[in-house]
């Protein structure tokens, strides 16, 4: 678990960490929407905090253009059918909270 600061986000950041020998990014759509999966794209493990593109709620990973859901993880469409491995983020008064 990790805990970080709200205010060290803005609308549309994605920012890549550390969790225990995890790399995980976080994407924040405003509104407390953040969400946490697999900084590796799991067709052929592309860095998505360089290659992902975010629309709406989808995480497109520009090395086969596969889109994942950030909300479950499902490949939606493009080279590969596996999911990305998702996180539990929650919202504590001004902090997040992620779950590995």
């Amino acid at each position: 678990m990790i805990r970080i600061p709200k205010s060290d986000f803005r609308p549309g950041d994605r920012r890549k960490i550390k969790v225990n020998d995890k790399e995980l990014l976080i994407v924040y759509l405003g509104a407390d929407r953040f969400y946490a999966v697999d900084s590796k794209c799991p067709h052929l493990g592309c860095d998505l905090s360089k290659v992902g593109v975010v629309i709406r709620e989808e995480l497109v990973c520009q090395c086969h253009f596969t889109h994942f859901s950030l909300v479950d993880g499902k490949a939606i469409k493009g080279a590969t059918k596996k999911p990305i491995k998702t996180y539990k983020v929650t919202v504590e008064k001004e902090d997040i909270i992620v779950e590995d």
